[in-house]
């Protein structure tokens, strides 16, 4: 199956006071391949200077700079993405990093006893029938994390959200990948945007390696694989190298951040 969606989405910030400077870097532009043709992308930032440039996951990266006092400051895509169905299959590029990239440890995923542990529950099945495993791994996250939004922060680590037992797509995302990388099996954090049942977010799930297959998608806050609903931006070791928007800035007080993502059409 095919869709054909259209994207805007916006992120406004608003500042108590003068922001002298900000330096932000925006991962959200995808890139046509197996899973996706991009027909038409734009990224706007009205008061700011963009220069486009690739990071060394070969996503598309904006560096975003202001040079002069605003109160206000607007990030603005639109496009359109042919999407299709690969039975969660994403493949391999033309050019991969080494695999074992893929098993570091990040202060997002790191290897916990917590995690330790509850990976050891899978390890005899993940010997067995990797993309098995991976299905079962993806479906005890779902049920032993609530999605619950509040739970969790930015700054939450996956072995901390599931301690607690809930959060969001990103801490999911996290726990997949740092329980995999625990049982030696590469694997990546992905951000990008899901349409669901009329609703349109941005978005977090995993891929992780599987022999003869390449990379293979898995979405624990819906307890699926990644489907024609589902468009790719990035992909990193975590949010910190996939994450839609990171940045630091002068001045600006107290930030007000809101943001929209609206798909007016889809085919």
């Amino acid at each position: 199956m095919t869709m054909l969606i259209r994207v805007e989405h916006s992120t406004e910030y608003v500042y108590s006071k003068p922001l002298i400077a900000s330096t932000q870097y925006l991962r959200l532009t995808p890139l046509s391949g197996r899973t996706q043709v991009v027909e038409s992308w734009k990224v706007s930032t009205p008061g700011a200077v963009i220069h486009q440039w690739f990071d060394q996951y070969r996503s598309c990266c904006h560096t975003l700079t202001v040079a002069q006092p605003v109160t206000e400051l607007a990030i603005r895509v639109s496009g359109l993405v042919r999407t299709r169905d690969t039975n969660s299959v994403v493949g391999i590029a033309p050019a991969e990093l080494p695999l074992g990239l893929y098993l570091r440890d990040t202060s997002y995923t790191v290897c916990s006893p917590t995690i330790r542990s509850y990976a050891e529950k899978f390890r005899g099945s993940a010997d067995r029938n990797r993309i098995e495993a991976l299905h079962e791994i993806m479906l005890a996250i779902a049920d032993d994390v609530a999605y619950t939004k509040g739970e969790t922060h930015v700054h939450t680590t996956g072995a901390e959200a599931l301690e607690q037992g809930g959060g969001v797509c990103q801490d999911h995302a996290h726990i997949f990948c740092a329980v995999c990388r625990t049982l030696g099996i590469p694997a990546r954090y992905v951000s990008g945007y899901l349409f669901h049942e009329a609703h349109a977010s941005s978005h977090a799930w995993a891929d992780a390696f599987v022999e003869h297959l390449g990379w293979v998608s898995f979405d624990p806050s819906n307890r699926t694989g990644a489907t024609e609903a589902y468009i790719r931006i990035a992909t990193g070791l975590d949010y910190a190298e996939a994450g839609p928007i990171r940045g630091v800035r002068s001045g600006g007080g107290v930030e007000t951040m809101t943001y929209s993502v609206m798909f007016p059409s889809q085919q």
